[in-house]
């Protein structure tokens, strides 16, 4: 693993997403003591091991509609097809929607946001970048659908490439000005916020690095697997496989710290993959099956804003 100088460190030390996850350099200790201070608290846990239907077994991110409080929206992983899952509040399928024109290369985030003539879903095909010809993502958006709806209308396709290589990349959300963000996993890189150019257009467009959120992390369990953006856009949540971090969007988008994280080991989660929030707190994490056959599944926290 390369070294990273002091400053580097204590920023990644005060992100507490990933704290503790590599020891102090010399002269470094109370820089770093003083940074792992940053509040931490423990969001209530509202309901947990919430069972998913078989068809989102792979989930690997969420959304939760504006229009139909009782619903969110889960996308598959590599392999699976093309298609949108509306699901209840309570881990029941509510819908099943083919993204109309759209290949699952890689689907690894879904959103939901403005766009010109309401509300659309967002769906990041950006998983396992640098594995890929031509280091590209793929940005699909349609109008929002309705749980009930066979199809999506024609969804719009936009590419971009991360400049100097790719990035394997799972996090993505929507800013409530239509902005879209992508945080790349950390897997033999920094862990990075990058923007979408926008307007967006076809493209391929470069994406704009916006800054470092932290370097490298040195445990697998600290890679980051999703976000999701309040619709009133004051906050951000990031996680990994076993942590949340949420952040006010100023906070995220200029040069702060996350506001508070918590650990979600008690959780149990199988493999934790997508987070959701609203604007009074309630985050819905969901967590793809791991190995054998057992269901994906769900748990809702409620966590403290202020």
């Amino acid at each position: 693993m390369k070294r990273h100088g002091a400053r580097a460190a204590a920023s990644f030390a005060a992100l507490v997403l990933w704290a503790g996850c590599r020891p102090a350099e010399d002269g470094e200790e109370d820089a770093a003591a003083a940074a792992v201070e940053a509040p931490a608290q423990t969001c209530r846990v509202v309901r947990q091991g919430l069972s998913l239907p078989e068809e989102v077994r792979e989930t690997s991110g969420a959304a939760l509609d504006p229009l139909v409080p009782e619903v969110f929206w889960t996308v598959g992983d590599s392999g699976t097809d093309p298609v949108l899952y509306a699901v209840t509040a309570d881990g029941a399928l509510a819908g099943r929607v083919a993204v109309a024109g759209a290949r699952n290369r890689d689907w690894e985030d879904v959103a939901i946001g403005p766009c010109p003539g309401g509300d659309c879903v967002y769906v990041g095909d950006i998983g396992n970048n640098q594995n890929s010809a031509g280091n590209e993502v793929v940005l699909y958006r349609a109008p929002l659908p309705r749980p009930q709806d066979a199809a999506t209308r024609p969804a719009e396709v936009f590419r971009a490439r991360f400049p100097g290589g790719g990035r394997d990349t799972e996090a993505m959300f929507v800013a409530a000005d239509g902005g879209v963000y992508l945080v790349n996993k950390g897997q033999r890189d920094d862990i990075e916020l990058w923007r979408w150019p926008t307007p967006l257009r076809p493209g391929p467009v470069d994406l704009v690095r916006v800054r470092v959120l932290a370097p490298e992390p040195q445990q697998p369990g600290d890679a980051v697997t999703g976000a999701g953006a309040s619709r009133d856009g004051r906050w951000v949540a990031l996680r990994t496989y076993g942590r949340l971090a949420l952040y006010r969007t100023a906070d995220l988008l200029g040069s702060g710290e996350a506001a508070f994280s918590m650990d979600l080991a008690p959780l149990g989660e199988p493999q934790g993959e997508g987070v959701a929030m609203r604007s009074d707190g309630t985050v819905l994490l969901t967590s793809e099956s791991g190995e054998g056959a057992l269901p994906g599944r769900a748990a809702w926290l409620q966590c403290p804003l202020r």
